[in-house]
């Protein structure tokens, strides 16, 4: 059977690991900064190495391509991006870049020409250091003008991230793409799931939507000495209350749906004064719209029973949503025939972190497979994926990629 060369792959993650390293064994390597321009240069020789053809498209996305014989009008794609975030891991995006650059090499080292080109894609920006999912966004046309204006740093460092790279915002906006025929990505759990069920590999079945809404309680300043208990209209006890019934209500009626409040901040923000206001950051995940619409009645509806049980009034602004993305069934089913191949165990699972998969499930059939995560720790120095998993990842990309040649061709 077919296998892909283990001592080159792992001696990449290796190397690439050198990239932007920090001192407690992780990288920083954000969008566009000189350490992530150095690791596309990196990713750039090694297509040179290997023989295989590169591309930079006007978004900054690379591509190794192995191209058919003829070179056919679409192609199949896969990948993940080699950005990290401030001080992350190792692991995350980066193996998914590197095991579809080995799996067109290990196919080019065996003289094999697929049936239809492949290539093996480093997105732009998918931890959202600049846009979130840029690269990607920019492919299947859902970059706009004014997510320039919403840019994550100010327009004269956007200009020169760009100019760094030889890429404009006109150029971003033309990047997009209507020749991909099929979209596959590998990726680290970053979650316990399969390590806890001793499971080899995690079929995507769906990416969770996110939906975000800001919230205010509003009461009554009061001296906190001299205001009696029972008389108090404080904010931060409904707030207070809220989070913790929210995290009851979703953990045993939406499992496994998730619930955060991850920002508080109470107003006038003294030891003595009761809290007269109080703004929450609320965000909830979930793997379909149906689902999301059912937590989101219900969390609404916790808000204000929560307020009128403090006497207090509530408002909420939704933010835009990220919208559920559903896996592609002949996509998944590629990954479990080269999964089941190879002898490895498998099961289908929601992704709850945002990945590049989501956009490109809006133009052409799409999936995505998670290897395990000891301790499921994620964008930290300490996130740690094994050599052995490693390779397995690469192993069925190389069958995923062959049995989408067949369904495909």
């Amino acid at each position: 059977m077919l296998r892909i060369n283990e001592t080159r792959l792992l001696n990449d993650l290796k190397e690439l690991a050198r990239i932007g390293a920090t001192a407690d064994g992780g990288v920083s390597r954000p969008a566009l900064t000189p350490a992530d321009i150095e690791s596309r240069r990196w990713f750039q020789a090694k297509i040179a190495e290997a023989g295989l053809d590169y591309s930079m498209d006007g978004a900054g996305n690379q591509s190794a391509i192995l191209y058919s014989d003829p070179p056919s009008e679409k192609r199949i794609l896969a990948g993940s991006h080699l950005d990290s975030v401030p001080n992350g891991g190792r692991y995350d995006g980066s193996l998914g870049v590197l095991v579809a650059l080995e799996a067109l090499r290990a196919l080019k080292d065996k003289g094999i020409t697929p049936s239809v080109t492949l290539e093996a894609v480093n997105f732009t920006d998918e931890e959202s250091a600049i846009i979130g999912l840029m690269g990607s966004k920019a492919v299947v046309g859902q970059l706009t003008a004014a997510d320039f204006e919403r840019s994550r740093v100010d327009a004269d460092e956007l200009t020169r991230r760009f100019s760094a790279l030889g890429i404009t915002r006109q150029s971003m906006l033309a990047a997009t793409r209507a020749d991909v025929l099929a979209w596959v990505e590998l990726h680290i759990e970053q979650g316990t799931r399969l390590e806890s069920a001793g499971i080899d590999i995690g079929v995507v079945n769906a990416i969770v939507g996110i939906r975000s809404i800001h919230v205010a309680f509003r009461g009554e300043a009061a001296h906190a000495g001299t205001k009696p208990m029972e008389l108090r209209r404080d904010a931060l006890w409904g707030a207070a209350a809220f989070v913790l019934r929210a995290r009851e209500f979703v953990m045993e009626n939406f499992s496994p749906g998730v619930v955060n409040v991850g920002i508080i901040h109470a107003k006038p923000g003294a030891f003595n004064i009761v809290p007269a206001e109080v703004y929450c950051a609320l965000e909830f995940r979930h793997g379909a719209d149906e689902e999301m619409d059912e937590m989101e009645a219900d969390l609404i509806r916790l808000l204000e029973e929560c307020a009128a049980e403090f006497d207090l009034s509530v408002t909420y602004e939704e933010t835009p949503p990220v919208i559920p993305a559903t896996m592609s069934e002949s996509v998944m089913r590629a990954i479990e025939r080269g999964a089941e191949a190879l002898g490895y165990s498998h099961q289908r699972m929601l992704s709850f972190a945002g990945h590049d998969t989501q956009n490109l499930a809006a133009i052409a059939p799409a999936a995505m497979y998670f290897v395990p995560s000891v301790g499921g720790i994620s964008h930290n120095p300490n996130e740690f994926t094994s050599d052995a998993d490693c390779v397995n990842g690469a192993n069925l990309m190389l069958h995923t990629l062959l049995e989408l040649l067949t369904d495909l061709a």
